[in-house]
């Protein structure tokens, strides 16, 4: 399976994931970078990275 990358604005807090795939996606979810950087879905794998400044 492809690793889906996507960067974020730096000043973005919340992010939700789908799946991308439209009805055959994933239940919606939504998380928080708190002092993170990176994020990964626990549904699809899909990896959220926080743009640094």
């Amino acid at each position: 399976m492809e690793e889906d990358i996507k960067v974020v604005s730096s000043d973005t807090e919340t992010i939700s994931c789908d799946g991308g795939e439209d009805g055959l996606g994933h239940p919606a979810v939504y998380y928080t970078f708190n002092n993170e950087n990176k994020i990964v879905c626990g549904y699809c794998g899909k990896i959220f990275i926080k743009k640094e400044d």
